[in-house]
């Protein structure tokens, strides 16, 4: 929160209310004895105390001394020490403590105010939520769901609203920033059963503790320790000791830990190694304990609970992003951020200041203190994991050598030491035993299974109410779904151990929801986190899935708790698709579609629109990256020779311009592509669904990389012709969209398309029938969905031409195409034109 000068009078920091000369860009944080003898220094030519006060400061892998760098460290993996260079004359140095108490003397009215606003705010956090249900339901003219008032008027405004209270005992919705303006109280309608102040062993979650210690009676809120199974020991002992310091203090502030009931090494013989892009240990091992563990007594049903955490904007660009109180992972949980504006500098100083017991971890150079491995580690982490704490480590490391030698993974230790398992999940290979594949041919919904791990009717009650009557080993029955009917049979094959499930012409969002239904079926490993997010306690996991028909109100929320609906089967399918579709660009153009007014400001003048367009840098780099893939510019950002034959006819001819970058982009563009060929005419469909389908296929993606090129095919949809004009997007029931057909096609247009697919295939010959078979996966139908009769008559037409591009040959049942040896796609094109 403030900013950070060295003090070389104590050895520490200072801390200031602006930036002031010598100010330091990054937060640095305590170096202590311990470090240094993991580095070597006292074998090195270095004296210093083992004191008890840090020795000198790091930022990143630099080494500050009262304000001097005196050395740098470099290398360091989870097999090899870290190399330390030092600065010129700095080889041999004798250290002296940092005076904590002068630092804290110089630091002490910047500390009060920020623990005084951090103390602050928790307590009138808790006060709102605490007092909620009674603060609304005293004003008899209040009988409206406030609540839900003000989250429709967030998605129809984008603007963050308030709730706050009018002077004629009447309750007023207005936006967020408004209410803080003009200093208005804020109410709160969600009654809360449970507060808590999650505690990890890190530094963050020790600060808010005692800070919450400070602004809640002891009495009104507990602490959880979550114990992930992968703990570094000294996180461990520190639990007990926070514990026997506040118990002195508090007696009656309540202490648990929450603990998944299976140990995380069994989750990783079930669904392997986590990694950047899918951190399922987070999930499984601390939230959905520690939350599952909160249920209202004497019910199966969820606490809604307040959690004041230990997040700080300064860990990362997402965190700074947070509301400082906002909803979590899941649908009971409300998540609060007392120190989201400190910096690491202003935690130390607390730590140090109020004596609070500190993780050992800290003291031997982890910056942040997490697990024994975890994908987000460094390979600074990972040195020092090893050699501090390497029998806890080593069941991790023997899985990593034993799956990386059945992947087949050369060069294993570089492959660790590079912590490349981190992006590329293994895991165990029995784990792909289980085989799920889906078919929806002829409006029917397919489903086949093989050694599934549970029965389909254990999670069907999630779905919907339905009926079965068994026959054999055919179940028939009938699904009630939004209103609908809809039949469905289940044929067992026992000798080959597998099950097909068949339901008649389901609607998109049925198709949606059974895939999920299957996925858990399948692959459920009582992990426990789709039971967190049951509203009403219908569903339990453990031991046994069990769903309470009488609770169930088919909400969908445990179907939806994760992508494909459950964690495991995504898991499998990574391990699984490992190197499937690897070299795949899944271009998320910034989230930003293709837009036609973009296009069109570009067409008037190319060379000017790059010097000074309406256009932000983000949008700009987006709209780059269609232009490349539409062929209208060239890797420089020059006009292409299709580019300046789009500039003659735009404005005369939208549909042609449209319907030729369309055909472009089908062959450039991920998202296009797969779109043409998996959304077929007449599906609906959303955006959640196209994303789901994304995820089920397997392709590699990092982050939010598929969401985003969804959400830039969703835009490109609505703010160009390829929506409305070509019939890609076109309205259907509720929220959900339909592909349609598209029958205006222009014969500049087809024979474009075709000259293109010929090119890609290397052919002249072509026929018509050949494009509508399902092995095709590009040319006029599959891309454009023109029906055989618009495109047999386009032929003709283009046939009987005077300049004729293609030769067609469409009578006695003959449905050939030839085209052109001395014609390539553009020569075509510049000739019609």
């Amino acid at each position: 929160m403030y900013k950070i000068t060295w003090d070389k009078e104590t050895g520490g920091v200072l801390l200031h209310s602006r930036i002031v000369e010598g100010t330091l860009g990054t937060s640095p944080r305590p170096v202590f004895w311990e470090e240094l003898d993991l580095l070597r220094l006292n074998e090195l030519g270095w004296e210093y105390p083992h004191s008890e006060e840090p020795l000198l400061w790091a930022i990143n892998k630099q080494y500050w001394y009262r304000g001097e760098m005196v050395f740098e460290t470099k290398g360091a993996n989870i097999y090899d020490d870290a190399t330390v260079e030092f600065q010129q004359g700095m080889e041999t140095l004798k250290l002296k403590p940092v005076n904590v108490k002068k630092m804290l003397e110089n630091c002490k009215e910047y500390m009060f105010l920020l623990e005084s606003e951090a103390i602050e705010f928790i307590h009138e956090t808790y006060s709102q939520y605490a007092g909620a249900r009674k603060s609304v339901q005293n004003v008899a003219s209040n009988q409206l769901d406030y609540e839900a008032l003000a989250a429709r008027a967030e998605k129809k405004s984008k603007t963050k609203m308030a709730i706050v209270k009018e002077d004629c005992d009447s309750f007023e919705i207005v936006p967020l920033d408004k209410a803080k303006e003009q200093g208005r109280k804020i109410y709160q309608t969600t009654k809360i059963d449970k507060f808590l102040a999650s505690f990890s062993g890190g530094k963050d979650s020790q600060v808010v503790l005692d800070l919450c210690t400070r602004a809640i009676p002891s009495t009104d809120f507990e602490v959880i320790y979550s114990d992930t199974g992968y703990e570094l020991p000294p996180s461990l002992s520190l639990y007990e000791d926070v514990q026997n310091h506040y118990r002195e203090l508090y007696p009656d502030l309540k202490f648990s830990v929450a603990r998944n009931h299976e140990s995380v090494l069994n989750y990783w013989d079930k669904i392997g190694t986590p990694s950047d892009t899918h951190r399922w240990c987070c999930s499984i091992m601390k939230t959905a304990p520690l939350y599952r563990g909160l249920k209202l007594d004497g019910t199966n049903k969820q606490a809604k609970v307040l959690t004041f955490d230990g997040v700080r904007a300064e860990e990362s660009v997402k965190r700074g992003a947070y509301m400082r109180v906002g909803k979590g992972k899941h649908t009971t949980i409300t998540n609060a951020h007392p120190i989201i504006n400190w910096n690491a500098v202003e935690i130390f100083l607390y730590i140090f200041k109020y004596n609070l017991p500190i993780n050992e971890a800290y003291r031997y150079g982890k910056a942040r203190v997490g697990c024994l491995i975890c994908p987000f580690s460094t390979a600074w982490d990972d040195m020092i994991a090893s050699k501090r704490y390497g029998k806890e480590l080593k069941p991790f490391t023997d899985r990593l050598v034993e799956w990386s030698k059945d992947s087949k993974i050369g060069k294993i230790d570089e492959f660790i030491k590079e912590r490349r398992w981190k992006i590329k999940a293994i895991g165990n290979t029995d784990l792909v035993k289980t085989v799920v594949s889906f078919s929806d041919a002829n409006n029917t919904f397919t489903a086949i299974v093989k050694n599934s791990l549970h029965p389909v009717y254990e999670w069907l009650p999630a779905l919907c109410e339905y009926t079965i009557e068994q026959k054999d080993n055919v179940d028939k029955g009938s699904l009630r779904f939004d209103g609908n009917v809809y039949d469905f049979h289940l044929k067992h094959e026992k000798e080959k151990n597998q099950f097909a499930f068949v339901v008649e012409n389901p609607s998109t969002q049925l198709s949606f929801l059974l895939r999920r239904v299957i996925y858990k079926s399948a692959y459920c490993v009582h992990c426990e986190v789709c039971e967190v997010d049951c509203p009403t306690g219908a569903l339990s996991i453990v031991p046994n899935v069990y769903i309470d028909k009488t609770k169930c109100i088919h909400c969908h929320k445990c179907l939806n708790s994760h992508d494909l609906g459950c964690i495991s089967a995504d898991c499998v399918r990574m391990i699984r698709n490992m190197n499937n579709n690897e070299e795949t660009k899944i271009r998320g153009y910034k989230t930003f579609g293709f837009h036609e007014e973009w296009l069109h400001e570009f067409l008037v003048d190319p060379e000017y629109f790059w010097k000074s367009n309406s256009l932000g840098p983000a949008q700009e780099s987006g709209f780059t990256e269609w232009l490349k893939d539409a062929e209208i510019v060239d890797a420089k950002r020059n006009l292409t020779r299709f580019g300046e034959l789009l500039q003659q006819i735009y404005i005369d001819n939208t549909n042609l311009t449209w319907e030729l970058i369309l055909t472009n982009l089908s062959y450039n563009s991920f998202v296009i592509d797969w779109f043409a060929n998996n959304i077929k005419i007449g599906q609906e469909y959303n955006r959640k669904i196209l994303e789901g389908m994304i995820n089920e296929q397997g392709y590699s993606s990092r982050g939010k990389t598929i969401p985003n090129a969804v959400a830039a095919l969703i835009q490109t949809f609505d703010y160009s012709p390829i929506g409305d004009t070509l019939n890609m997007s076109m309205q259907a029931d509720g929220k959900n969209k339909v592909r349609g057909g598209y029958e205006e096609i222009t014969k500049e247009g087809l024979a474009y398309s075709l000259y293109k697919y010929a090119e890609k295939k290397g052919v002249h010959s072509l026929r018509v029938s050949d494009f509508y078979n399902d092995e095709c996966t590009s040319g006029p139908f599959r891309v454009l969905g023109i029906s055989k009769q618009v495109f047999n008559n386009t032929l003709k037409s283009l046939n009987s031409a005077n300049n004729r591009v293609l030769i067609a040959e469409l009578a006695m049942g003959l449905d050939s195409i030839t085209l052109r040896e001395d014609l390539n796609s553009i020569s075509c094109l510049e000739s019609l034109l």
